[in-house]
């Protein structure tokens, strides 16, 4: 039998409204996020499904603007017309065609690619979008009194962007979720050093109020601050247990099996093998940069040089 989702949960900061996301916004879910104004615009259409699709048939609609590709931040975008959704620029192609999809998540596994092209035809409603809008850092929409900065925060995939309000001083961090899993990069598009480069560009944006895409949600300027430093530091925090694993020659193979990310095996393992692989190897990249480890016939070994 089926059942029916709850109403979300919705804060009002002015013009601004936050619509918590089923299950309180975890995966396949997130946070929404609204501008009503003299037009209604809507921010990663994932938290409700009656409600987004109310959202859709208002006559006020004037964007759906998408964070980046993940398939959780547009779960519900197959109600929205085309003419209105804008995304980013350097991820147009994952929403032409699931080729592009496929392409940034680097997926080659046969399993995989059936398992994952089925998902999101199946569950996420994907269809070719090849006439989106799309917008850069620095892109600026106003509806109304309100505007809307774009920053590009690459990283996590590479046209993740958050959203920024200067007259509120609010900003929507979309997957920069500040949950205490810390960072994902686990696309093969996915770039760590980028990342932390984002994150630093974060911690500098004047905001007294961070919205995130997963999780709490909602975080006042000092916590805001406190957890994206917390959030960032997870990071160096994993790569600090990879080379302590390394202290004798590890194979990524092995590297995987131990789940140094998700800390305990997960269904299905193909999937989680694959994003195991993913963030693990760029931090090994990282570490042979920095010649902290090297490459042997046994595997990586630490060197004991610090950084």
């Amino acid at each position: 039998m089926a059942t029916t989702q709850e109403q979300p949960e919705v804060l009002a900061f002015g013009a601004i409204s936050f619509l918590r996301g089923h299950r309180q916004g975890k995966y396949p879910y997130c946070h929404t996020l609204l501008v009503r104004d003299e037009v209604l615009a809507v921010i990663d259409p994932s938290a409700e499904k009656a409600t987004c699709r109310r959202l859709a048939r208002d006559p006020r609609l004037k964007a759906v603007l998408i964070s980046h590709f993940h398939e959780d931040h547009q779960k519900y975008l197959t109600f929205f017309p085309d003419e209105y959704i804008w995304v980013p620029a350097s991820e147009v192609e994952a929403f032409a065609g699931l080729g592009g999809v496929l392409a940034l998540m680097g997926i080659k596994d046969p399993e995989y690619l059936a398992y994952w092209q089925k998902t999101l035809q199946e569950e996420f409603h994907f269809r070719n979008r090849p006439q989106v809008k799309t917008f850069v850092d620095g892109t600026e929409f106003t509806f109304g009194r309100t505007r809307v900065q774009v920053l590009h925060t690459p990283g996590h995939t590479p046209g993740h962007s958050c959203f920024y309000f200067p007259r509120e001083s609010i900003l929507y961090l979309a997957d920069i979720d500040l949950t205490p899993f810390g960072p994902w990069y686990g696309d093969e598009a996915s770039d760590l050093d980028a990342l932390l480069a984002s994150l630093q560009r974060l911690e500098e944006v004047p905001a007294r109020l961070y919205l995130t895409a997963h999780g709490q949600g909602v975080f006042p300027a000092a916590a805001g601050r406190q957890a994206l430093r917390q959030f960032r530091q997870v990071i160096f925090d994993r790569e600090a247990e990879l080379l302590h694993r390394l202290q004798r020659p590890r194979r990524l193979q092995e590297l995987v099996g131990q789940r140094l990310i998700y800390r305990k095996p997960l269904e299905p393992k193909f999937v989680y093998d694959h994003i195991e692989r993913q963030m693990i190897g760029k931090h090994l990249q990282r570490l042979l940069k920095a010649g902290q480890i090297r490459e042997t016939e046994e595997g990586y070994v630490a060197t004991g040089r610090s950084h």
